[in-house]
């Protein structure tokens, strides 16, 4: 046995070493203000929890302890369990009063006091005391159960004393990307006295070798379950609609490439005139730390180009749009921006500009009309066009700006689900790509099954990439020839052996045909095909 040295307190406690895992006797006496502990199944985080604050409590004095869950009885049933074989296996039984009758133990050296309840009862974390002193330790136990911050903000709230430094735990197995223990972990506790350990089944020496081999075996039957649930890294609750082991693959490739050729963020400038809107011919770009623009690759100036838009609309929807390069549909640049309108349009009408004058592709559910009336005012007319009939006696077709989702929303992105499988590896943003994890099967009371984002997720990324497919088909797939605008008088039947030989291209003689005429009478200019979900 080799003895723990240096322990606090004039007790003649000798504890063996081995019985600690290493993640465990490397903070074996410390104290942080907050302490979080999370990762894979069968890691021993919560093992390791208890075998520390029972030291902690044997050896400290002034301290009072309460332990967590969201369902009291639940807590009884496992966080009591295990705080009992901790001081068991520490053979500390000599310093503690377990009293089960009224699920406390008290320390019958120094008064220390351990208790248990549930959160659902949050009336009485407010008013508790303990028998003595104050309470300056908490643990909560599975804290994924929580719905929201607001009440660990209770309870971290709850844990104070003037004397004692005092500390807030939280354990639990994966959870979605999107939860709020996310950002809490990672933002709220990131300039604070915090001590994160993240563990899988690999750091708990007493792991049984059975566990540990069926579990490892998922890294080739199920790569994303073997990531979430085993290497314990951030998942999603529901059954994700795209395929979650390619796009955990593509997360992993892009970090390789990403760590060697970061993206580059940008910003659009521009000038305004004398009636104070901007100049068209103004805009510029600068690399910015802030900017909303993520630029992957940058513009081919032979390739054509696709701007998707969703406009901000209801919930926690932002501004999202995506380019697309239309010869192989790489996804080359992302705009994503909480902002208000202007600002976003003018971005979006520099980073159509910037690439080639990219045919933009705006959704016109909620605020698209506006961004359409700033874009046509700004002379760009290089935008999607639906199609929808005049009236019920009419075969006759009007033409309409922007791409109108409605009930179009399932087959697009059914469209999109079977497009990723095979086109993955040309998704290059990782925040869409955590989208797609997020995007879910739910059951609605009202929709019955649905595909959308979970609680507290957007949905914007995935919604304007499934619009760029559509928009795709307005677009051509070829490069971009090399010409200058056609000028002079032209015959139908020269335009017609031009465009045959690849001396210029069908937007050449568009252009052409829509600001010439022939013998005084205008061109009839073919409509532009519309998407076969557009209405």
């Amino acid at each position: 046995m080799a003895k723990i040295k240096n322990l606090p307190g004039d007790f003649n406690v000798v504890i063996d070493d081995e019985l600690f895992n290493k993640m465990v006797l490397d903070h074996l006496m410390e104290i942080h203000a907050y302490e979080v502990w999370f990762g894979g199944q069968g890691s021993g985080k919560s093992w390791g929890i208890c075998q520390r604050k029972i030291l902690h409590l044997t050896l400290l004095p002034n301290r009072n302890m309460m332990c967590w869950r969201k369902q009291s009885t639940d807590c009884f049933d496992s966080c009591w369990g295990q705080m009992v074989t901790a001081i068991e296996q520490l053979k500390l039984e000599a310093f503690w009063n377990i009293r089960e009758s009224d699920h406390r133990m008290i320390n019958v050296t120094n008064g220390n006091g351990i208790y248990f309840d549930g959160v659902d009862k949050i009336g009485n974390i407010k008013s508790f005391k303990p028998v003595h002193g104050n309470l300056t330790d908490g643990w909560y136990e599975e804290v994924d159960e929580e719905p929201e911050v607001g009440n660990i903000r209770i309870i971290d709230g709850r844990i104070r004393d003037q004397f004692q430094k005092c500390s807030l735990i939280v354990s639990f197995n994966p959870v979605f990307r999107k939860h709020w223990l996310y950002d809490w972990i990672y933002k709220d506790l990131a300039n604070e006295d915090a001590l994160v350990i993240h563990s899988t089944y690999k750091d708990n020496k007493f792991c049984a070798k059975a566990y540990a081999q069926k579990t490892e075996a998922l890294r080739f039957t199920d790569p994303y379950r073997y990531q979430v649930y085993c290497k314990g890294e951030w998942g999603v609750t529901g059954k994700t609609i795209f395929d979650a082991n390619r796009i955990q693959d593509r997360l992993l490739k892009l970090k390789e490439i990403q760590d060697v050729t970061p993206p580059v963020r940008i910003e659009f400038a521009y000038e305004k005139d004398d009636n104070s809107l901007p100049n068209k011919d103004s805009f510029s770009h600068f690399e910015y730390v802030e900017g909303e623009t993520w630029i992957y690759e940058a513009p081919n100036p032979k390739h054509p180009y696709v701007l998707s838009i969703d406009t901000a609309g209801e919930g926690v929807d932002w501004y999202a749009a995506h380019v697309i390069d239309n010869i192989d549909g790489r996804q080359v640049a992302v705009f994503h921006s909480e902002r208000m309108p202007t600002p976003c349009t003018l971005q979006l009408f520099g980073l159509a500009k910037y690439y080639n004058n990219a045919l933009v592709v705006p959704e016109v559910n909620f605020d698209g009309g506006s961004l359409l009336t700033y874009f046509q005012l700004l002379g760009y007319n290089n935008i999607y066009q639906r199609t929808k009939p005049k009236d019920s006696y009419s075969d006759g077709y009007v033409q309409k700006l922007g791409w109108l989702t409605g009930n179009n929303r399932t087959p697009m992105l059914i469209e999109l689900q079977k497009w990723s499988e095979d086109h993955m590896n040309c998704i290059n943003d990782a925040e869409t790509l955590n989208e797609m994890l997020t995007f879910t099967t739910q059951h609605k009371k009202l929709k019955g099954a649905w595909w959308g984002a979970e609680a507290g997720a957007h949905d914007d990324l995935v919604m304007s990439l499934a619009i760029a497919l559509q928009g795709r088909e307005q677009q051509q797939c070829e490069e971009i020839p090399e010409h200058k605008p056609l000028k002079g008088e032209l015959y139908p039947e020269e335009l017609e052996m031009r465009l045959k030989s690849g001396s210029i291209s069908a937007a050449d003689v568009f252009e052409y045909k829509k600001t010439h005429s022939f013998f005084g009478e205008k061109y009839k200019v073919q409509k532009k095909k519309g998407s076969k979900y557009a209405r």
